[in-house]
This record gives C-alpha cells, structure tokens and sequence, in this order.
C-alpha cells in the first residue's frame, strides 16, 4: 500500500506534437501509378498532454466548511482518530503502541468503529476490533491466526463484513456479529477486499481479481450472485456505495499515463507509483466518469450524500462533480490528514 507525501503543486508538461507537412494533393492521374519509396525520416509524435505533480485540483465556487457537519474517522496508518468536520473536538480512537491500527469505519448509531488492529506486524495476524467511539472498551472480534482486514458495518448495525485470507490465502468475504459471534463466510466465489455494504444492506460492492487487475464487484448476500461493473486498465479498488444507494464511488489507476495511448491526456505520479482518482459509477456500473484528477486512494460519503471525502495527499471535501475542493485539518494535528476515512 503507497502512502502519498503533501505536494503543493500541479505541474503541465506539454509533449510534442507531429506536425503534417507537404503541399495539397494534385488533381489524380489517369496514367498509371508509379511506384514511391517511403520516407525514412522520423514517425511523428503524437500529441500528449502530460499532468505531473500531486498539488491541489480546485474549480467552481468552494465549499464552505459551515455548510458541513458530523464526525470524521481517519489514521495515519498508526492510529485511528475522530474530530468533527470543522477539525475540534479531536481524539485518538485505536492508539495502541504495539504497532499499527486503521480501516475505520462508524457504526450506524455512531456510538462504535470498527478497526484493522495490525499491532503485531502488517499483514501478520491482522485483526477484527471494535472500541467504542471515545476508544474506550476495545475487543478483538475475529481472533484467528490469518490476516482480517476491511471491515464494514451493515445498515442496521447487527453485522460485519470482513476479507481474510484463512482460506488457504485467497481473500473472501466473511460476515460476523458485534460480539464477535456467528462467524460465517459469505458465499461468493470470488476475490473479496475492502467490502462496503448496500444502504438496504442486501448486497455489498468490493474489490477484487483472478490473476489480474484489481476491478469493481457486486454481490447478492443472498444468492451470491457477482457482476463485475469495471473493466478497465490499471486497478479499480476500494468502493463506497452512496447512502442514497444509487451510486458506487471508487478509485482508479486508469488515468495514470503508464495505461493511456500516448495520444491521450494522462496523469503521472512519482516513480514506482501509480496515479489514483475518484471516480464515480451507477450500481450496475454504467456512466463511470472522473470525480477529480488530483490524486485519491480512499473515498467515502458525506451523510447527506452531497459530498465525496478524499483522502490522497492531503484530506479533503469535493462535491460529486469534483468543484468546491475544501481541505479539513485537525486542531493539534500538524501534517495534512489521511489513511481510510469514514464519515457520519
């Protein structure tokens, strides 16, 4: 997983552009044609509009912070913290020194999150926990030897959606109670990561693959029944369904100029990395357009369904059209904000 560092600016590069030469066609000959020996100059280069950089991508009117509410989760891969939308009233939610703890996500009744606690070693024996919303009473809800990790609260609060790799390591998808009771694997054959539950809680979106890119899924919970909504080059990964239910927001790695023609306008990120951006699709995967450029790995909904929360190289609010960018800081907190945010 890349951890993206502040930048402050968005650089243009143009690439050069071949240029067409010669006089316009003479009236055709009815003589016959005689043979031409092909040109060995140079193949012209086609045009490419290269954007580099990771700063800020602001258009339309901004957002004003008064016009947002409710509470935020996110971490720095160490901890997970709440504050309000407006940066006070902040708290360490999951803070234990051991090691790492994030992947937190609000109960609907807002009085819970649940957590990745990675304390003994990312991707060793990673657990289930929930902790109250203060951080008080926090308890290990999967204990097992195999990594779980991307956890999600059903609508009505009763269940958790997990991935685990304690299949022999492919990822699937597992459900589980609060308490940590009535363990059960979803019946879904496929890849699952980062599951995020339907509003009305009968099907979840989630990542995943067969040997190949990571895509966009959708399954019955009941029937198991997957269609893949994503097929495109570079990953697709870490979907959040719109609380209006009519909407699937994700990321993509599509833009980046490693997937593109080199006749088409492309996003570069630093070396060894890929670019990220947010995008939007309908739940049966059609109208897939671009939120922002600016660079995103994690996305989630405002509660009242208005807003995108950005989390890239800095934490940040869009509107679903992309315009508006409003950055949210934490009081006491002196870098920009990240890791996986959640909002209620």
């Amino acid at each position: 997983m890349k951890l993206y560092l502040p930048a402050s600016t968005l650089l243009l590069a143009v690439g050069l552009v071949g240029c067409a030469g010669g006089d316009q066609p003479s009236r055709p000959s009815t003589a016959a044609p005689v043979p031409t020996v092909a040109s060995a100059g140079p193949t012209p280069v086609p045009s490419r509009l290269v954007h580099t950089g990771g700063g800020p991508y602001t258009v339309g009117d901004p957002i004003t912070l008064g016009n947002l509410s409710g509470r935020i989760l996110f971490d720095d891969f160490e901890d997970v913290f709440a504050m309000d939308v407006d940066g006070s009233n902040v708290l360490k939610v999951a803070h234990d020194s051991a090691g790492s703890e994030f992947d937190g996500a609000w109960s609907p009744d807002g009085e819970w999150v649940v957590y990745r606690d990675s304390t003994r070693g990312i991707n060793d024996n990673d657990e289930i926990f929930i902790a109250r919303a203060d951080g008080s009473e926090p308890r290990n809800i999967t204990n097992d030897p195999a990594n779980d990790w991307g956890p999600d609260w059903s609508p009505g609060g009763r269940t958790i959606a997990f991935n685990s790799d304690r299949d022999g390591g492919r990822l699937r998808g597992y459900l589980v109670d609060p308490d940590g009771q009535n363990l059960r694997r979803l019946d879904i054959d496929a890849w699952v990561e980062y599951p995020s539950f339907s509003p009305d809680g009968t099907r979840i979106a989630f990542m995943g693959h067969d040997q190949g890119d990571y895509e966009i899924f959708v399954a019955s919970l009941d029937t198991g029944a997957t269609v893949q909504l994503t097929d495109s080059p570079g990953n697709d990964g870490w979907p959040v369904w719109s609380p209006d239910g009519s909407t699937i927001a994700f990321t993509s790695e599509r833009d980046d100029c490693g997937f593109l023609p080199a006749n088409q306008e492309c996003w570069q990120a630093e070396p060894d990395d890929e670019h990220r951006d947010v995008w939007l699709m309908n739940t049966d995967g059609s109208d897939q357009r671009r939120v922002s450029p600016e660079p995103g790995q994690f996305v989630t909904w405002s509660p009242d369904n208005r807003y995108l929360l950005v989390s890239g190289r800095a934490l940040y609010v869009v509107r679903t059209d992309g315009t508006g960018r409003l950055e949210l800081r934490a009081d006491g907190v002196s870098l920009p904000l990240g890791g996986i945010p959640d909002w209620r």
